[in-house]
């Protein structure tokens, strides 16, 4: 067992969550040095991961400390690190700081993180390699999914909201449900058309978990080589849909169609750019398609000695 000496945290301060506990709980352990940067712009994490992973000595552990969208920019620079040709490339512990942490619940599946900080610090975490996606339209890595129509909506929705949270994601995606009108598109798999007509939604994984708490994407694996993508159609009822996805069983409701494959493609057929998002971060309406693939074991993550079911274990 390996205890780590040398731990950095790239901190979002404008995160949803509490990112000056998650960083005090890995000071408590009391095993390592650890050392915080903290973002003031966009990009900023994409920067600080980038440089730490080429460093002659980079450190044992880089931790994100934000939201999804916080977690993915650091994706992003561990990636693009490894892709430059850095030699050792650290992994990856995401700590939950940010409103639905949904990236940490795919990784760690809700447990505490005091113990989660503990046990990864203290050299008893083991390390997996997970999948990447990209975006062929604009080239971003996506970490935990990507989707189409009412959760980018719902996303929108949150902007002052007085919820906080995970709670502010479901009340965010209720009020957006109200008034969200289907579009009309085609969902390609493989090349293969799967489904065409109106769409509510699109989720591509990645992970399985949006919001913390809705498992859309309930067969997803996450180092498979493969993208799962749920299909909402038009004629889905949305209050069975809601339920089901608090339990897991989206794919047993009516009009839901499903797919997995290497490389899914999302079209708006109606003539207007699509809303779409990745890792909690709303696209800006520039295009009517998306194209998405796949990147097998692109990264190294800090995981439970006994993984989640969602990891495969190739």
């Amino acid at each position: 067992m390996e205890q780590h000496s040398r731990v950095v945290a790239i901190v979002n301060p404008a995160a949803g969550g509490d990112g000056d506990r998650a960083v005090a709980a890995l000071e408590q352990v009391g095993t390592a040095t650890v050392e915080v940067l903290t973002t003031a712009a966009p990009g900023d994490a994409t920067d600080i991961a980038y440089k730490l992973a080429c460093e002659a000595a980079p450190p044992d552990i880089v931790v994100g400390v934000g939201g999804d969208g916080t977690i993915c920019e650091v994706v992003t620079g561990l990636y693009r690190a490894r892709e430059s040709g850095a030699a050792a490339v650290p992994p990856l512990l995401v700590a939950p700081a940010g409103t639905g942490n949904s990236s940490y619940r795919g990784l760690w599946n809700d447990a505490p993180w005091e113990e989660v900080a503990g046990r990864a610090l203290r050299g008893e975490a083991i390390t997996r390699t997970i999948d990447l996606a990209r975006i062929e339209q604009n080239d971003h890595l996506v970490l935990l999914g990507s989707g189409s129509g009412l959760f980018a909506a719902s996303l929108v929705a949150i902007r002052n909201r007085p919820e906080k949270g995970r709670e502010l994601l479901m009340a965010a995606a209720l009020a957006a449900m109200e008034a969200y009108v289907p579009y009309q598109g085609r969902v390609t798999v493989d090349g293969e058309t799967v489904y065409e007509g109106g769409i509510v939604e699109t989720i591509v994984g990645g992970f399985r978990y949006r919001g913390g708490l809705l498992n859309l994407v309930p067969e997803s694996v996450v180092d498979d080589g493969l993208l799962d993508i749920t299909l909402v159609t038009a004629a889905v009822d949305m209050n069975a849909f809601a339920q089901a996805a608090l339990n897991g069983h989206v794919y047993d409701v009516p009009g839901i169609r499903t797919g997995r494959g290497r490389r899914i493609g999302i079209e708006r057929l109606d003539g207007q750019p699509m809303l779409f998002e990745h890792d909690g971060e709303v696209m800006p309406e520039t295009t009517q398609s998306y194209q998405i693939h796949v990147i097998p074991a692109a990264l190294t993550v800090l995981t439970p000695a006994g993984a989640p079911p969602w990891f495969g274990e190739r």
